[in-house]
Order: structure tokens, then sequence, then C-alpha cells
């Protein structure tokens, strides 16, 4: 056999200063304090933001607003009146037609159950009236 006279050298450290097990864990555990600080940061910063948003939001978009209602027309038919007064009969009937659109200034829609509309005559109520139930989309005009 042939022997050589070439010994395997080891490699050479990848720095300088070679580092003890205590300075790699230390180095470790520092490195991951800072990951974690810098995670819960940006997570903080990330839930911050949002609740702003949210709150903004709620003042300005979403601020519930109370529906416009006007009274456009009013026909009264078979009104039966005292002669030579403009005071009704008492105990007669009258119809009255009245045309009433709701607008809704919302972005979000809403309903409402059955409606009830009092007459009124001199402060006392007169007459009563019922209406169906409607639902109302945002920005929309009811007649």
């Amino acid at each position: 056999m042939v022997e050589t006279s070439e010994q395997v050298r080891p490699l050479a450290p990848a720095s300088d200063r070679p580092i003890s097990s205590d300075d790699e864990e230390a180095a470790v555990t520092g490195t991951r304090r800072r990951r974690w600080v810098k995670c819960c940061g940006c997570i903080g910063a990330v839930v911050l933001v949002q609740a702003i948003v949210v709150v903004v939001l709620i003042f300005t978009v979403f601020k519930v607003k109370d529906p416009i209602i006007r009274m456009n027309a009013v026909t009264v038919e078979r009104l039966e009146l005292i002669a030579g007064t403009t005071t009704p009969r008492p105990g007669s009937n009258m119809t009255l037609n009245a045309d009433v659109s709701v607008k809704n200034p919302n972005y979000a829609s809403f309903k409402y159950q059955n409606t009830t509309t009092a007459l009124f005559y001199r402060g006392s109520e007169i007459g009563e009236a019922r209406g169906p139930p409607v639902g109302e989309s945002p920005d929309d005009e009811m007649t």
C-alpha cells in the first residue's frame, strides 16, 4: 500500500472568534424576544387602526337619521257640515285621502310594523286610520 503524507485538516470556523454555547443561546433568546416584540407591536397597531376606523364609521356613515315624512296632498270627501257653518255635523262620517311620502336618508334599510295615523280637530282626536307594514330601502322615497 502506498502511504500518503497528507493529513486531513478540519474546516476553519465560520467566524474569527469562536462562540460558546452560552453566548449562542443568549443571542437566540434575544433574537426571539425582538421578533416577539415586533409581532405584538404590529398586531397591536393593526387592532388600533381597525378600532379607529370603526369609531369613525359609527360617528359618520352609520349615524342613524330620522326618516323624512312629507304630506304631499290631502283631499276630503263626503263631509257633512251643519247648514251655514264650517263645522262638521256631529256623528257624521268623513273620508280623507292623504298622499304621504317617506324618504329614508340612512345607508341601511328599515322596516316598520302596522302604522296608525290620528286625525285631530281643535286639539282633540276625531279619527284614526291604520296602514300596512312597510320596508324602506336606503335613499329611497316611498309614496
